[in-house]
């Protein structure tokens, strides 16, 4: 029997307490999140029993109502139907009202600032998850193709459908800045405009010929910002404060044309000077320090470097690897702890999507996650994985680092080397040449490992309600929301275990 989304609409409202009792609504791919008044008012019970919900659960100061597919109808139906507060657009106007009182409550309300920054994260992927997932599965069927067919990659329909894949990812900034500005109540406007400053073409060709620039008489660290996240979320957080600051300052008359000058003005050099940079270079300071730590340690280092990628990935420093590993290519012939630490870190993030997928009992879940465990195990597409399952499920992220740790030790003890640049994937083993089986053993570990440790830890599937348990409560607070940056090679115009040039500096892994 069809819903009657009128009626299960005006059946939420009335049961989260009314109209007076909702601060504001707003969505993510499968949930309405209210901002109630009075969470108390709100008849759990009463929803969880409705026809199209699946579960109604409580956090980051929300109160979520699972309803899959159906959630873009219903908030569809209190957009137009209901003088509610929406968050889906953002405050344009900059009244002189405008102030911090969401950001206070939603401060309050989180325990630390880890939970803070995460729930930030989260919040601005959000609208990126989706197209993550489809770009991811077009690159990962590229990918397949050019390993069995590699002329393939000369045709122009692949080209067209590379650009495609690949520009969610090289615009991926952008994305972010969406996001994050609408998770801060600001105009996406201006933080997409400052972000899409560092992706211009004769900005990135200034970095491509290494030119020595100064701003202010201070050096501009000029560096690569495709497919990056910190810049993205740190630009938007300094925004949205100029943003609040100077709409409220400037006189009326003059703030429609003043305000977001000075916005642009102010916010463009403490960007580019200090803000953008910092993912550079506390980069290579972090990759100075794996090479150092590795002449101490020796193989010890790959299950470190595994183990903490994750974090590597959404700091936006991935990239920072890959003159290093092109230099240990040159120097020594072979690359013994970044290449098998990036393929293992991809084999755990895989490995703990099969966990996820062998656990839930959502159908929906259980399809995303062999997605993208197959993302990551044959094509190195981590993204969807990443921001998708593992950060969003919290523990199996956990699972990914033990993994991750073991499988590189495996690696590092049995003496994996790569002898190529390639990719991080299955179909790039040969490039481990005589050392393949030690890098075999340590994919298998890591996988397995991966798996079995998300399940035994299971994690909070508030999702994954089949639809014969339509009633019953989930368990956990944490948000469906989820995608910084790219933790694989983009797909290029070659095959799976190419040594081309561009292969190697596109290559941040």
């Amino acid at each position: 029997m069809a819903l009657d989304f009128d009626q299960l609409t005006a059946a939420i409202i009335e049961n989260v307490g009314g109209l007076e009792n909702i601060s504001s609504v707003t969505h993510c791919v499968t949930r309405l999140r209210f901002h109630l008044v009075d969470k108390d008012k709100a008849d759990t019970e009463a929803i969880k029993k409705m026809p199209g919900v699946l579960g109604v659960t409580y956090g980051m100061q929300q109160y979520q109502i699972i309803l899959g597919k159906n959630v873009f109808t219903v908030f569809n139906k209190i957009e137009n139907n209901y003088s509610i507060k929406t968050d889906d657009n953002s405050n344009e106007n900059h009244s002189e009202e405008l102030t911090d009182n969401t950001t206070k409550r939603e401060k309050n309300g989180i325990k630390n600032v880890f939970q803070n920054i995460l729930a930030y994260i989260i919040g601005s992927v959000t609208p990126f998850i989706t197209v993550v997932y489809g770009a991811g599965m077009i690159r990962v069927v590229l990918s397949v193709i050019t390993s069995i067919w590699p002329s393939a990659a000369n045709s122009p329909t692949y080209m067209m459908f590379n650009f495609l894949a690949l520009s969610a990812f090289y615009f991926m900034p952008i994305l972010i800045a969406y996001g994050a500005a609408k998770q801060l109540k600001s105009n996406p406007a201006f933080v997409i405009t400052i972000v899409a400053m560092l992706l211009y073409p004769d900005f990135v060709e200034l970095v491509e010929g290494h030119a020595d620039m100064s701003m202010f008489s201070i050096p501009v660290v000029l560096t690569d910002y495709s497919q990056t996240l910190l810049p993205a979320l740190l630009s938007a957080y300094l925004i949205s404060k100029l943003e609040k600051f100077f709409y409220k300052v400037i006189p009326g008359l003059l703030r429609a044309v003043f305000a977001p000058m000075f916005i642009l003005a102010v916010s463009m050099p403490i960007v580019v000077l200090f803000l953008a940079p910092i993912g550079a270079v506390v980069g290579q300071w972090v990759v100075h320090a794996f090479v150092w730590v590795y002449s101490i340690t020796g193989g010890l280092t790959v299950g470190l470097l595994a183990a903490v990628f994750p974090f590597i990935i959404m700091s936006g420093m991935n990239m920072m690897f890959a003159p290093v590993m092109v230099q240990s290519l040159a120097s020594s012939g072979f690359d013994a702890l970044f290449r098998p630490a990036l393929l293992l870190h991809n084999m755990a993030e895989g490995g703990a999507c099969l966990g996820v997928a062998l656990k839930t009992k959502n159908k929906e879940l259980k399809t995303e996650a062999i997605g993208c465990a197959i993302g990551c195990i044959v094509s190195g597409v981590t993204e969807p994985a990443l921001y998708g399952i593992n950060l969003r499920l919290k523990k199996p992220l956990l699972a990914v680092m033990i993994s991750g740790a073991i499988g590189g030790g495996v690696a590092g003890f049995l003496g994996a080397k790569a002898f190529e640049m390639g990719y991080s994937s299955i179909l790039a083993l040969p490039i481990f040449e005589g050392t393949i089986i030690a890098i075999i053993v340590a994919v298998v570990i890591t996988i397995v490992l991966s798996g079995m440790i998300t399940m035994v830890l299971g994690f909070d599937d508030a999702q994954s309600i089949s639809t014969m348990k339509q009633n019953e409560a989930p368990v956990g607070d944490v948000p469906t929301s989820s995608t910084s940056k790219q933790n694989e090679t983009p797909v290029g115009n070659a095959p799976a275990f190419s040594t081309g040039k561009e292969n190697e500096l596109a290559d941040g892994r």
